[in-house]
């Protein structure tokens, strides 16, 4: 999985870094422009709550999700990069396997024998990102699944299709022509979401 992933990574990369040799001067003006828009695809591993010790990658944890933002330019500095508030879109997928740690770190028992393998999320956040580099931002976001029966401290949740949470961001970009590779740390918590998760990810955004 992880040769997939790098081999994946460096495909898009390069195509996109040739694409953005015949295109490269016009997308230059729509960036020297006071909007951004940038949509990709990244990587993301459920690492889960921060107080488990991280004793080797296991396949099983990674996971796809969709990205996209849309950002206006507030601020520049001397060198031309721009400070911009931004909106932030993601909608993605997690296995089984995710599905079932993530609910076992929210303290939830399930009746349900098999989960999906295929479970849907998205996460809608704002914010801001600083000299092109840096990301902050916070939002709202909410996992989806099979119905099922969910039982916990604070009771038993009948038919249950979904948990909702507050969703917070750091990351950083890195420009690379016409693409950005992004690296960053979701955090997960609160609403339905009894402790917090974190799930680091990292891709391309194809810069317009």
């Amino acid at each position: 999985m992880k040769k997939t992933f790098l081999a994946f990574l460096c495909a898009v990369l390069v195509g996109q870094v040739a694409m953005s040799q015949e295109f490269d001067d016009d997308k230059g003006k729509n960036r020297n422009s006071g909007l951004a828009l940038s949509i990709g695809a990244s990587a993301t591993y459920y690492y889960g709550q921060s107080s488990r010790n991280f004793d080797k990658f296991e396949d099983d944890r990674v996971n796809w999700q969709l990205n996209g933002l849309l950002g206006i330019t507030v601020a520049r500095d001397k060198g031309g990069r721009r400070t911009m508030l931004t909106a932030f879109g993601n909608y993605g997928f997690n296995n089984k396997k995710t599905l079932s740690r993530l609910l076992a770190d929210q303290r939830y028992t399930t009746l349900a024998l098999n989960q999906s393998t295929s479970n849907n999320f998205y996460q809608l956040e704002a914010g801001v990102i600083i000299a092109e580099v840096l990301r902050i931002s916070t939002g709202v976001g909410q996992q989806n699944f099979n119905e099922q029966l969910l039982a916990s401290t604070d009771g038993i949740r009948f038919n249950a299709k979904f948990l909702k949470y507050y969703s917070s961001t750091v990351g950083l970009n890195f420009n690379l022509a016409s693409v950005t590779w992004t690296i960053n740390c979701n955090f997960a918590y609160g609403k339905d979401f009894n402790r917090t998760v974190l799930t680091p990810s990292t891709g391309l955004l194809l810069r317009f």
